[in-house]
């Protein structure tokens, strides 16, 4: 088991015995992690709530049914940020749906000098926007679609939301947009990701407090648009070529991250 596994662990642990066995919620500080970190012997220890797939859970956190979502920090100087264990893992991770026969389609790949220089996330959209990927998914059809881009940044936000039942104490925290799109009043919000062995899910918060950003500045009047989409691309790279797997969701309940819901998925295999 890795060390990161294990300071997952220990942290179950620490929260269980200090609240008591099947809580719905468990909160625990970066002061808590720092400390079990140094009894594991594990130095990143922000890393240690990063998980953007079940598979990475430890082992105890997939026994209790236990995922992360962050509580961010409260305004004032020298707050400590929080997070907390959430039990439930199927309101935090969503599984990628299968995508139809149908909706399966070959394309001819003429790769661009700087298509494989780097394999990051931010080289995943970049592909998909160059070779008119994402305007043949988003806006099939429409010929004249010259979508609006917006590149990555940071932000911070307070997002007032629940998971289901569970009404989730947040804070300020900070998120990253990896890309936007807009075009004619709608907003395509995205996350890029290379498909690995096991990645058969997604924390569903990598869409949602992108999505929640921009809806809370629609609500505040701050912008004016119609429609609020999130778009997740996955890239499977083979000796001829790459699948990009592209799936359309929205949250029926903007409140509500456990209301996610697919709108669309298609896979366009790239072949040289």
């Amino acid at each position: 088991m890795s060390k990161k596994s294990q300071l997952q662990d220990a942290l179950v642990r620490f929260c269980i015995e200090r609240d008591g066995p099947k809580q719905p919620m468990y909160i625990f500080t970066n002061d808590d992690v720092k400390t079990l970190s140094m009894n594991v012997g594990f130095r990143n220890h922000n890393d240690a709530t990063h998980i953007d797939t079940s598979a990475n859970l430890s082992p105890l956190m997939a026994k209790e049914s236990l995922a992360v979502v962050h509580l961010g920090t409260e305004r004032g100087v020298g707050n400590v940020a929080k997070h907390a264990f959430i039990r439930g893992v199927d309101k935090v991770f969503h599984t990628f749906e299968n995508i139809e026969p149908e909706n399966i389609r070959q394309l001819k790949y003429r790769p661009g000098p700087l298509d494989h220089l780097n394999t990051s996330e931010a080289n995943i959209l970049s592909i998909v926007h160059n070779h008119g990927i994402l305007r043949e998914f988003l806006y099939p059809g429409d010929l004249r679609a010259n979508p609006h881009i917006y590149m990555a940044h940071r932000t911070r936000l307070q997002p007032e939301y629940r998971i289901g039942s569970i009404e989730i104490p947040a804070n300020v925290i900070q998120i990253e947009v990896d890309m936007t799109l807009e075009y004619e009043g709608s907003i395509t919000v995205f996350e890029g990701k290379n498909w690995k062995n096991g990645r058969n899910d997604f924390a569903i918060y990598q869409l949602y407090m992108p999505f929640r950003y921009y809806h809370l500045r629609k609500m505040s009047g701050e912008i004016d648009v119609e429609r609020i989409e999130c778009c997740y691309v996955v890239r499977r790279k083979h000796k001829t070529g790459s699948d990009i797997d592209a799936y359309l969701y929205t949250f029926e309940n903007p409140e509500d991250m456990a209301s996610i819901r697919l709108l669309k998925a298609h896979r366009f295999e790239l072949r040289e």
